[in-house]
């Protein structure tokens, strides 16, 4: 059986768009000149889900189409999308991540401290996944102590997705019963923020606000942690470059954008298209479903030397890994400080790891990533005895 990887490979080399029968029939488009083009044209695609004649669900970012609930801001359109968007992205602007920059290096140091003295662990469920879980639930003002709830059945839609339903129909529960919670109590966070904009006038229902909450989840813990561990993974045998990547700030943020150009966390997404047009001298019809292979641009050999190859020096490095246009990833500033403050606290701490055993996702067309990654190492000393949290 051909990889993923494989099959990327073929379809490029096939042509820049190309038809497939699979789930129900749709476009693909591969090379890195057509995935671009095509994700900064907002004139001829939509990403509105909607419902068919035959009373199934369509359209969305997602092929076949995820019924349950809308990502959001990425599955709408423009001009309901302006509002989702600026919704959110001013807790995601640089300032707002910097200001967390002291928080992120707590629980980045507080979490390793937890696995450092046991010589084995899994660097997904006890590095990645807890990291990333614990400041996106502080940027959202939800509870830290429920990093494990929401967590769990997020990471199980990519590793296990046919176990997901019941958590993530748990989540989407507490969500509801959250904002009606924060109406008569509000606190601080991007819940309230987005409950305040609903209470202004804005055009936010309550289902708007879980269905953003959400997706800030979904897009903000397996994706990052997946980068991190596709990293640690290739660089447990390479102690010079581990060195370079502690002390070099400048080489840890060309090798950052590498990781994410080599890796793409997010494989691709999905549109529809409005109108009949041409890409890549390839006519599309309305109606037609087209996927945007992030991926598979990022490993195009028209835009990347040896794209096969990690070079963490790579300059230029015009990537997709977040895509393009309206929908570009409006998390990337949060998950590139991620990144930056892991791999060399980890890497300087955690010297001498071995990955024993590993899973990648089943559910490999939309997030790339990990189910578990068992590591083995000489146990190191915690930074600090007494634990500053006591929700980790």
């Amino acid at each position: 059986m051909k990889t993923p990887l494989e099959m990327e490979r073929k379809t490029r080399e096939t042509g820049p768009v190309t038809w497939t029968e699979s789930n129900g029939g749709h476009w693909l488009v591969s090379h890195a000149d057509a995935v671009s083009e095509g994700l900064r044209d907002a004139s001829n695609y939509s990403t509105e889900k909607f419902t068919k004649e035959d009373g199934e669900p369509g359209g969305g970012v997602m092929i076949p189409t995820v019924p349950f609930y809308r990502y959001l801001p990425n599955e709408s359109d423009p001009p309901q999308w302006d509002v989702f968007r600026k919704s959110i992205a001013q807790h995601l602007s640089p300032a707002s991540v910097q200001s967390l920059q002291p928080l992120l290096d707590s629980y980045v140091t507080e979490v390793i401290d937890h696995m450092i003295e046991l010589g084995e662990a899994d660097f997904v469920m006890q590095v990645g996944s807890p990291i990333t879980a614990l400041i996106t639930l502080h940027l959202l003002g939800l509870p830290p102590t429920d990093w494990h709830f929401y967590a769990g059945p997020i990471h199980a839609l990519f590793a296990a997705p046919e176990t997901a339903g019941p958590g993530v129909a748990a989540i989407q529960v507490r969500l509801a019963q959250t904002i009606q919670d924060r109406k008569a109590l509000p606190e601080r966070g991007l819940v309230d923020d987005l409950i305040a904009q609903q209470a202004d006038g804005k055009a936010l229902t309550d289902d708007d606000i879980k269905d953003l909450v959400f997706d800030v989840m979904v897009g903000g813990f397996d994706t990052v942690a997946g980068l991190m561990a596709g990293a640690i993974q290739w660089l447990q045998d390479k102690p010079e470059i581990k060195q370079r990547l502690i002390e070099d700030q400048a080489f840890l943020r060309s090798a950052n954008e590498e990781f994410l150009r080599y890796i793409s966390p997010a494989v691709g997404l999905s549109r529809t298209a409005t109108c009949d047009y041409t890409i890549a001298d390839q006519e599309i019809s309305a109606g037609d479903r087209i996927y945007f292979m992030y991926r598979s641009a990022n490993w195009d050999p028209e835009e990347f030397e040896s794209p096969e190859e990690l070079d963490l020096e790579r300059m230029p490095n015009p990537h997709v890994a977040f895509g393009s246009g309206i929908h570009r990833c409006v998390g990337s500033n949060l998950a590139r400080a991620v990144f930056r403050t892991v791999i060399p606290e980890f890497l300087s701490r955690i010297l001498d790891y071995e990955v024993v055993e590993f899973e990648q996702y089943r559910l490999t067309n939309n997030n790339a990533g990990f189910a578990k990654m068992i590591m083995r190492y000489t146990p190191g000393t915690k930074v600090h005895e007494e634990p500053l949290f006591d929700h980790i």
